[in-house]
């Protein structure tokens, strides 16, 4: 492992002494499991960071600090493989704990005993094929407990932490323009911009290459992730997981799974016959309500309009905007 470039690279971007120090030990640890097998850091597979990951799961190791020290040294070696493993396991890894924590808070302690059973919370690096394994009986219940209908109500106020800070630069850019219709032109020229600046410098958006034809496919569907305004309401489709082998797929299943972002759910869509039910979509939808009560400063209603899980062909979502801000915008405007 190149440790003086590294520790320079994170220097550069203001990380302290002691975060340095304790992100390269980290990778140390990485680097002399791998060493064991005859292995390297910028050669190791998925099986390879997998198989380390289950070692620090062994020996109680497997915080989130060791996955985020992987995912910093794959930035800076563009090691791409290295940082989409990193990446999946840390993404979504707050949804069972957030659940728990949610049920406990909203109808009890014995609702929550009664939903997870002897389920116990699973640890942090598991592979992504045992994430179904989890979320499939755990819905099964909560649906069973709740009914469909206030499970569904449950879930679409989102599992995922809500990211305030990260979202507070679209809530001040919306306060400047003070207009949702040029707030979605501003949103879908900046993630355009987003995608040609990872298809440029073959960076990852998220965990996913951005080729040509996923620029393409976008720039066809502008309702694709930044949104449509349609009378009171946005219309929000999914961009694909990963879209560039979405786009060359010819199976149905196997397009599924390329395009399912969730990580609960989609390796089910490879080898269940009967998925988690489609009620589990109103967490997508959470994710969607979050990010836009941030940026209006207000509650709003999101719908799932389609799912892979109801059977559809893509996700979609309409975002109901609040009456008084489109009041608002007729008067100034």
């Amino acid at each position: 492992m190149d440790v003086v470039g590294f520790s320079n690279f994170l220097s550069q971007r203001s990380f302290g002494k002691e975060e340095i120090a304790s992100t390269v030990n980290d990778l140390q640890d990485f680097e002399s499991f791998l060493e064991k097998q005859d292995k390297s850091l910028d050669v190791a597979t998925t099986d390879d960071f997998y198989a380390y990951a289950e070692h620090l799961i062994q020996h109680k190791k497997n915080n989130a600090s060791s996955f985020v020290a992987v995912l910093r040294y794959a930035y800076y070696k563009k090691n791409n493989l290295l940082y989409r493993n990193a990446m999946e396991v840390l993404d979504g890894s707050e949804v069972i704990h957030n659940l728990s924590q949610r049920l406990t808070a909203e109808f009890g302690e014995e609702t929550r005993n009664e939903v997870f059973g002897d389920i116990v919370e699973p640890p942090l690096g598991i592979r992504p094929q045992k994430k179904p394994e989890y979320m499939k009986p755990l819905l099964q219940r909560l649906e069973k407990k709740l009914g469909t209908q206030k499970c569904g109500e449950f879930l679409n106020h989102g599992l995922r932490d809500r990211y305030e800070e990260s979202r507070e630069p679209d809530r001040k850019k919306f306060l400047q323009l003070k207009n949702i219709d040029a707030f979605l032109l501003a949103k879908r020229k900046e993630f355009m911009k987003q995608l040609g600046h990872h298809h440029k410098n073959g960076t990852l958006f998220f965990t996913q290459e951005i080729t040509k034809e996923v620029i393409d496919y976008v720039n066809a569907d502008p309702y694709i992730e930044t949104g449509v305004r349609e009378e009171d309401r946005i219309i929000i489709r999914k961009i694909p997981h990963m879209a560039k082998e979405y786009l060359a797929e010819k199976d149905e299943q196997k397009k599924k799974y390329y395009y399912c972002h969730c990580p609960w759910v989609k390796d089910a869509l490879l080898t269940d016959s009967e998925p988690i039910s489609g009620v589990f979509c109103n967490c997508s939808a959470g994710f969607y309500r979050a990010y836009w009560e941030i940026v209006l400063g207000q509650p709003v209603e999101v719908e799932v309009l389609s799912s892979l899980l109801r059977g559809d062909p893509l996700c979609s979502f309409a975002v109901h905007l609040p009456e008084n801000l489109l009041e608002q915008e007729q008067t100034e405007y």
